[in-house]
């Protein structure tokens, strides 16, 4: 959704800001959001984050909209949030922004300053997510020049003294705003292994996430694939594959590991092998589903096979008539 400050230059209108924060106090969550308007039809950019960590509420929504969007890109950077709750949102931040009658009326009701109105949309669209009738919402708004806007993006503020943090190169990559992407090493099967070349947008690999940095490790411990020293293969479904012409250019592997969070590799040998996923082979993936609960717990769940379960129902059903006819002897 970030557009280039230089699409500003035509615009004689101040630019309108919102942000805010809101918890959902039965539920234990916390969010900041911010919504940067380019007109009366379309966002410049939005982003907004969810939490089960109090301190996304400590930021008063008078604070300026430099600390609102650098503040929620640090929480996704470090992955201290709940990656489906504000994955959703943001999907239907975007849809919003789709839907033309929908933006230009609560546009009206920011340049009116109409709080009330205003309100009732935004915790509309995040109850859709959170669901909880007791949802607390405190928003601002802030109205500044395009100049003013322009400068801040290009980093010549007066006053700025550092530059704001994005979450994650997206190294060309389409993704979503708040997406994570991860380095990962895929595992070589130089006899079965499907060649690099023939990979294509859907297939699952093997993967490794590499543990290179802090947020790599975060994650790697959220997925729950650490095992002791060692660090377990999880599946990543391709989504896009960025190729070079040349023979000896190198290819860029994008793939989905989880809800918001990509790996990508590069891999210069085309010709080389990779290991596809196979559940039949490689076992169900015990993973811990980022945000929510805890799937491998679920998949740790004494399980029963259909012909167990028709025993036990059979054997229930003779032991009910037995007791009967014990019952009707008498």
């Amino acid at each position: 959704m970030n557009q280039d400050p230089m699409d500003f230059q035509d615009i004689k209108d101040n630019i309108m800001i919102v942000k805010g924060r809101f918890k959902a106090g039965s539920l234990n969550l916390y969010g900041q959001f911010i919504l940067i308007f380019k007109d009366k039809n379309s966002f410049e950019s939005f982003n907004a984050v969810v939490s089960t960590y109090s301190d996304l509420y400590n930021t008063e929504p008078h604070e300026e909209w430099t600390k609102y969007r650098e503040f929620i890109a640090n929480i996704k950077w470090k992955g201290n949030y709940n990656a489906n709750m504000t994955a959703s949102i943001m999907e239907h931040l975007k849809k919003f922004s789709e839907e033309m009658n929908s933006i230009s009326i609560l546009y009206d009701h920011v340049c009116d300053y109409d709080y009330n109105a205003m309100d009732l949309i935004l915790s509309d669209l995040i109850n859709r997510i959170i669901h909880d009738k007791n949802l607390v919402i405190e928003s601002a708004i802030q109205e500044i020049t395009p100049e003013e806007f322009r400068a801040t993006l290009s980093g010549s503020e007066q006053g700025q003294g550092e530059d704001i943090a994005i979450p994650s190169a997206t190294d060309g990559f389409s993704v979503e705003d708040d997406a994570v992407i991860l380095p990962i090493k895929p595992i070589v099967a130089p006899v079965k292994g499907k060649p690099i070349y023939e990979l294509r947008v859907g297939d699952r690999l093997l993967v490794y996430i590499q543990p290179q940095s802090d947020r790599a490790n975060y994650f790697i411990d959220l997925l729950n694939l650490r095992d002791g020293k060692e660090i377990k293969p999880t599946a990543g479904e391709v989504i896009d594959i960025k190729a070079g012409s040349g023979k000896n250019n190198p290819t860029d592997i994008l793939a989905l590991i989880s809800p918001g969070i990509y790996g990508k590799f590069t891999e210069t040998e085309k010709q080389v092998k990779l290991k596809l996923y196979n559940p039949d082979t490689d076992g169900p993936l015990k993973i811990k589903t980022v945000g929510g609960a805890d799937a491998s717990a679920e998949a740790n769940r004494p399980t029963f096979s259909k012909g167990t379960i028709v025993m036990l129902a059979l054997f229930m059903t003779i032991l009910i008539l037995f007791i009967i006819l014990i019952f009707l002897s008498w």
